[in-house]
């Protein structure tokens, strides 16, 4: 393993006005599979992860967000490291939902294929999904988040003193 990270990344919990989550379809043609997920993706050097979820949104969505709170941090094992992915629920401030563009590739290697709200029942009826909690867990955590009670704080820091 060279690296003990080898992702740091985000994804956005998005509900409209109805309900619905929204979700963007990765197209991978050169593994002939697609799936839908969470907008978001990795941070860039130097970049607060909130920051890096506001950018990914609108990359992604054409949306401005705003970040409301940390719902859970996943850490997966992976042969290339430690994956570390920060989960937020955000709200919608404005923009027109329309398909962006993943800036790692070019036209002819884009991902991302579609972007559109579901419903809880909808999306059970996907193919593929993930992370897999929107299927069913992420409505529990929905129902019962406490937005009163905030669990993670952004704070500029120096380090341990050092300028």
């Amino acid at each position: 393993m060279d690296h003990f990270f080898s992702h740091i990344g985000v994804r956005v919990f998005l509900m409209d006005s109805k309900n619905r989550l929204l979700l963007v379809r990765h197209t991978v043609k050169d593994e002939n599979t697609e799936f839908w997920i969470l907008p978001g993706g990795g941070l860039e050097e130097d970049e607060y992860s909130w920051d890096a979820a506001v950018r990914e949104v609108k990359e992604e969505t054409n949306l401005n967000i705003n970040v409301i709170d940390l719902l859970y941090v996943l850490e997966e094992k992976t042969e290339n490291g430690l994956r570390v992915t920060n989960y937020f629920i955000g709200e919608v401030l404005d923009g027109n939902l329309t398909l962006g563009e993943d800036p790692e590739f070019d036209d002819e290697h884009q991902v991302l294929s579609d972007v559109r709200y579901f419903t809880k029942d909808e999306i059970k009826k996907l193919p593929r999904v993930y992370p897999e909690v929107i299927v069913d867990e992420f409505w529990h955590v929905l129902e019962d988040y406490l937005p009163k009670y905030k669990i993670w704080h952004r704070r500029p820091s120096k380090g341990f003193g050092l300028e």
